[in-house]
């Protein structure tokens, strides 16, 4: 039944998600000088590691733990904090007791010169040398905001090492079913090699769905994010088939480590939200209800998140509207993209459904007023239908709603034609 559901709706949500298991699997991080660190998410952890040359103690609570980075959430600058750091930058990593409230507050990092012969601070070359690569999502989900283009630039990324930075630049207001389960596939699949960040312009219902696998989000100062809404043809979806998509819902933002009620409150507009925040710590509780202190969802709309809201909430990491802003946020020395290859994919896909949408049409109208003598009419027609195969392979998605017949049905036509043109020349 499940199944049956999800095949029937035709909304600008994928309903499909691969979820991991939620358990807390033993963890052993490993370490240069060969030693190994061994524990579970949510241990406090204190650590020791390098920044730009310096040497940095850390203790907080390990959030996120993959092969190539941790992040922790502790004090900073008296503050709390998440920073993620890369397991090759680090020099002493070990368990400690839970820190009291106070001792959360005053645990500041201690910085300490590392020194080199000269007896100043340097910083490494790899440090020197840390960039990002950036993808412009833009557009509508399923044509011009695919999952192709994510994977492309993660198998990029993997020419230069694991642990690269890849920025997910988002503007869309959503897009199509069909392209939802890919895209959230894919950044799960890129997330395991690399640290995937979202930067959202704007990201409302398939979109917003799309940057929620991503664990570190950030927030342009007029960013949107929410609205995950969806339908069967033109109404909201209803009673079970709403179900379902609350459920699938619920789970794609637990894969990017964020309470479900946020999910709910996305989707439809009965579901309650509101937070509770401690002054102290910072800590977020949520509730899916109205008790908490800090109400984002009432039974009239559907969730949007804005910049300070979202960061207020934790739900966000921070706020950046240029390069330089979400480098310090990044704790990155300077913003520097290592190439353009994700920004130059992303536009040669654009200008290929650009000239798909132009082109297509003119090769239907042709397709309906070739004229000449039979030959020659035979033998356009034959041209024209190839040139509408290449486009169905090239842009999938958008043939699809453009081209009122199927690849199949072209391809059988050719052969009727050629079959009609041989006819001709034997008679001949």
């Amino acid at each position: 039944m499940k199944h049956s559901l999800l095949r029937t709706l035709t909304c600008c949500l994928a309903l499909t998600v691969v979820t991991a298991a939620l358990a807390a699997p033993s963890i052993e991080i490993r370490l240069n000088n060969g030693s190994a660190w061994r524990g579970e998410l949510n241990d406090f952890v204190r650590l020791t590691f390098v920044e730009q040359g310096v040497e940095i103690e850390f203790t907080g609570r390990l959030l996120t733990a993959t092969k190539y980075y941790v992040k922790v959430e502790g004090a900073l600058a008296g503050k709390t904090a998440t920073k993620t750091i890369f397991n090759g930058d680090i020099r002493s990593m070990r368990t400690v007791s839970e820190p009291e409230a106070g001792d959360a507050k005053s645990s500041a990092n201690t910085r300490r010169n590392k020194p080199d012969s000269g007896g100043t601070t340097a910083a490494t070359e790899g440090e020197q040398s840390r960039g990002v690569f950036v993808l412009p999502m833009s557009g509508m989900v399923g044509e011009t905001f695919r999952a192709q283009e994510i994977r492309k630039i993660g198998e990029h990324a993997d020419s230069y090492g694991p642990g690269q930075i890849i920025v997910l630049l988002v503007d869309s207001h959503g897009g199509l079913a069909a392209a939802m389960e890919g895209i959230h596939n894919s950044i799960l699949e890129v997330k395991r090699r690399h640290r995937v960040i979202a930067w959202i312009k704007t990201a409302i219902s398939a979109a917003a769905a799309a940057s929620i696998a991503c664990d570190e989000i950030y927030f342009m100062t007029e960013g949107t994010l929410g609205a995950m809404t969806t339908y069967a043809g033109t109404v909201s979806l209803k009673d079970e088939q709403l179900q379902v998509w609350l459920d699938l819902a619920s789970k794609l933002m637990e894969n990017g480590g964020r309470s479900p009620y946020i999910a709910r409150a996305m989707v439809t507009a009965p579901a309650l939200l509101s937070y509770d925040k401690d002054p102290e710590t910072g800590e977020v509780t949520w509730h899916d209800d109205l008790s908490g202190a800090n109400v984002l969802s009432t039974d009239t709309q559907n969730l949007v998140f804005t910049s300070g809201v979202a960061v207020d909430s934790g739900f966000a990491d921070g706020i950046a509207d240029t390069g330089e802003e979400l480098a310090k946020l990044l704790d990155l020395a300077e913003w520097r993209e290592i190439d353009d290859y994700g920004r130059s994919i992303a536009d040669d896909w654009q200008g290929t459904v650009k000239r798909a949408k132009e082109e297509i049409p003119r090769l239907l109208v042709r397709r309906n007023m070739v004229t000449g003598t039979p030959e020659q009419r035979i033998g356009a027609l034959i041209r024209i239908d190839e040139q509408l195969i290449k486009w169905i392979d090239r842009v999938p998605t958008i043939a699809k709603q453009m081209i009122p017949v199927t690849k199949d049905f072209l391809k059988r036509e050719i052969r009727d034609y050629r079959k009609q043109l041989a006819d001709l020349r034997k008679r001949r």
